[in-house]
């Protein structure tokens, strides 16, 4: 989704046609949560599927027990967040 480049207006088809093999099978319901390390492919993850997307890191985290605040975040529904 090329991070920075793909978030800008003239490049964001670009970047959604380079990543859509991911953003489909993120988009299957069997696929509850996407994952990666880059702040702005989350945001484009979660806007081409409206499911969380979180750092590995933070899987981690959660799986220990360390970031119980986590859970809360992969419960609450995106479209939430959004001012309209």
């Amino acid at each position: 989704m090329a991070g920075t480049f793909g978030l800008k207006a003239r490049n964001y088809a670009v970047s959604l046609e380079a990543g859509r093999p991911m953003l489909e099978q993120l988009a299957r319901p069997a696929t509850l949560f996407g994952a990666t390390e880059c702040s702005t492919c989350r945001m484009q993850m979660e806007d081409g599927t409206g499911k969380r997307t979180l750092h590995p890191a933070q899987y981690l985290a959660l799986a220990y027990g360390l970031m119980p605040e986590i859970l809360q975040r992969l419960r609450r529904p995106i479209r939430d967040l959004v001012l309209s």
